[in-house]
């Protein structure tokens, strides 16, 4: 497949996914942070059964963490699979059928691996 992208345009979304992976990484060791700190309260706590709602709630604010922690993975997945499509120029094409996505999809979510219809599709599924 050729890049149908000029080296300007190119640079500029690289430059764009790269801002994108940056912020990513800083929220992940933000959350590995505060998992460590739930975690050091949860073993402070877990021996004084009068703070048994608050142990609770440290519990569930450390699956919540995990949650948001797999999601920002998965996004940081598809943002440097983004830079390795741009580096190879396969960059706005639609895994899925082939058929190219519409620059306006990339500028909103420059990661976008799938058209429109293909990624409807899949979250039917």
């Amino acid at each position: 497949m050729q890049n149908l992208m000029s080296p300007k345009v190119s640079k500029k979304r690289i430059e764009t996914l790269e801002k994108l992976r940056a912020r990513i990484e800083r929220d992940l060791e933000r959350l590995e942070e505060g998992a460590d700190l739930v975690q050091q309260e949860l073993a402070g706590e877990a021996n004084r059964d009068d703070r048994i709602a608050e142990v609770a709630a440290l519990a569930q604010d450390q699956e919540l963490g995990m949650t948001l922690e797999e999601h920002l993975t998965l996004l940081l997945k598809r943002v440097d699979a983004a830079i390795r499509a741009i580096e190879e120029g396969t960059y706005g094409t639609c895994v899925s059928c082939g058929k190219a996505i519409p620059r306006e999809r990339l500028e909103v979510v420059p990661y976008a691996d799938k058209c429109v219809e293909c990624q409807r599709r899949e979250e039917k599924r």
